[in-house]
């Protein structure tokens, strides 16, 4: 993929960087509504924005912090390999230690469309109506979407953070602003 590969299906976007905006018939055939938020003749205030959908790369965008998580990883991996007599333990905590830290390590892909907000990381999808969300907080690095009105503790376990790369963060942002607005969030 190119540099931050951020994909926006979204009218209104055709001046992102070069390959960096889904074409309406790529969006018709990943079975979005981008081509028919472009139809005219379609009221512009009763139709629904236009879905976006794009990646965020932890290695591009905070290369120390992916490093650092690496090696974190790494590094109990090898310490719980070397006090113990169980390497298939010492491997398996590991592994739980790498999957906590995933978020750091593997690229994400992200999607708002007029039904739910989607996170794609090392595990799967992970979606939520926007019927379930209660909160939304739009900050330079990304959208948090919460189930709670107001801030709990279990948002770190119940929210979704989308974050936003920085290649074309502020055209992204409006546009995830317009999709927040929609939903009276």
């Amino acid at each position: 993929m190119s540099a931050p590969s951020v994909m926006l299906a979204a009218a209104g976007l055709d001046q992102a960087p070069a390959g960096a905006v889904r074409s309406a018939a790529e969006g018709a055939r990943a079975g979005d509504a981008a081509g028919a938020a472009r139809t005219p003749g379609a009221a512009a205030s009763d139709a629904p924005p236009a879905p976006l959908e794009w990646s965020w790369n932890p290695w591009r965008e905070r290369p120390r912090r992916a490093t650092v998580a690496l090696a974190f990883t790494l590094g109990v991996w090898l310490l719980l390999a070397a006090l113990g007599k169980a390497p298939l333990l010492a491997t398996l905590l590991g592994l739980a230690v790498g999957g906590t830290l995933s978020p750091f390590l593997v690229a994400q892909r992200c999607r708002i469309d007029a039904e739910r907000v989607a996170v794609r990381g090392a595990f799967g999808w992970e979606r939520r109506a926007w019927t379930q969300i209660r909160r939304a907080r739009l900050g330079a690095d990304g959208v948090l979407v919460s189930p709670f009105a107001r801030q709990r503790r279990l948002d770190a376990f119940r929210a979704l953070f989308l974050p936003v790369p920085a290649a074309g963060r502020e055209r992204l942002l409006g546009s995830l602003r317009r999709h927040l607005e929609r939903h009276e969030l």
